[in-house]
């Protein structure tokens, strides 16, 4: 691929046969297409098995991307037969999934030691000598449990701690800034967690974490809504903003932000009132409705006569439990002083 490669000097004390670099390929304007590092380890107890030799790949954001197998140089089962094209697929999932079964498995649980076997022997192969755990049939390569446990602890260990330090030094408003315009969802989602981390970008690039709400990938909607805490909706804009939007998302996120504004001391009363008008409009549901009115407040009733005058008019609705709900509200809202 085009760009410029930067190299990374990298000591890994546990590892010391992988290369001492971390290679980090960036696009013109300086934004990370990947992060590789040529691995060559044991991948049992023993030190008996055959070595693994490949190069490991990372996204721009520090996230598993995909490995390269040296030409001539295959992956090896138990047995030393080369892996097949579906076992490569396979395990490029297992890498590819961050909460495996692997990831709190230690070597010595990964197979079933039989009586008749010296336990010490039973690790000198690849699951060879030994028979995977039954709850890990199914979810390694079959006759490469060692291989796919040590090769995911790679992937997942310090090297992938050592890019995300590496990112974190490249981290100012440009940046982060690039990361929001590639429109890929996994840098967003590290920009946004970025921003966490430096609340100092929040002013700049909290609007860029609002549209993500509305976007079709569900994970990064949720992170960006769950960004905004309690601190940051004090400001009754960014409030009056996700309310704006919830009817252009699903009804999930819909409610998200109902709790999210439950969680404050005080909704302002602008966004009282469009929830009520997003209610009369039936652009949420009775189940909202309850959510809507444990914002409400005696403060807002005897402030805003628009938000009185809606509820009155609740009183007298069609459905029955609406009736209700809005009677008790007003009763035990006019008992406050």
């Amino acid at each position: 691929m085009e760009g410029t490669l930067v190299t990374h000097y990298f000591e890994e004390k546990t590892d010391s046969l992988s290369g001492p670099e971390i290679f980090e390929l960036q696009d013109e304007n300086g934004l990370p297409i990947w992060f590789g590092r040529h691995v060559f380890k044991d991948v049992c107890i023993s030190g008996e098995c055959k070595m693994i030799r490949l190069w490991l790949f990372w996204d721009g954001a520090g996230n598993y991307l995909g490995m390269q197998i040296p030409e001539g140089k295959p992956l090896t089962k138990s047995d030393h037969t080369p892996f097949e094209q579906e076992d490569y697929k396979k395990l490029d999932g297992i890498l590819s999934d961050t909460a495996s079964i692997l990831k709190d498995l230690k070597q010595e649980d990964l197979i079933v030691v039989p009586d008749t076997i010296d336990p010490y022997k039973a690790y000198e192969v690849d699951g060879y000598t030994a028979a995977t755990r039954p709850a890990l049939a199914e979810v390694v390569v079959k006759d490469a449990v060692y291989s796919c446990h040590t090769l995911w602890h790679t992937v997942y260990g310090p090297v992938q701690n050592a890019i995300f330090e590496i990112l974190e030094k490249q981290v100012n408003e440009e940046f982060l800034a690039l990361m929001f315009r590639s429109k890929n969802p996994a840098y967003i989602s590290f920009a946004i967690r970025s921003m966490e981390k430096f609340p100092e970008y929040n002013e700049t690039f909290y609007p860029r974490v609002l549209d993500c709400v509305r976007s079709e990938n569900q994970p990064l909607a949720k992170q960006a809504l769950d960004y905004f805490n309690p601190s940051l909706l004090e400001d009754t804009l960014i409030q009056n903003e996700l309310v704006d939007m919830m009817s252009g998302v699903d009804m999930n996120l819909k409610y998200g932000i109902l709790w999210k504004l439950i969680g404050l001391q005080k909704v302002d009363e602008k966004v009282v009132l469009k929830l009520l008008n997003m209610f009369e409009e039936e652009t949420l549901g009775v189940g909202a409705l309850n959510l809507i009115y444990r914002l409400i407040s005696t403060e807002h009733l005897n402030n805003n006569p628009e938000i009185a005058e809606v509820l009155n008019n609740l009183t007298k609705h069609e459905n029955g439990y609406v009736r209700n709900l809005t009677q008790r509200l007003l009763n035990i809202t006019s008992q406050v002083k």
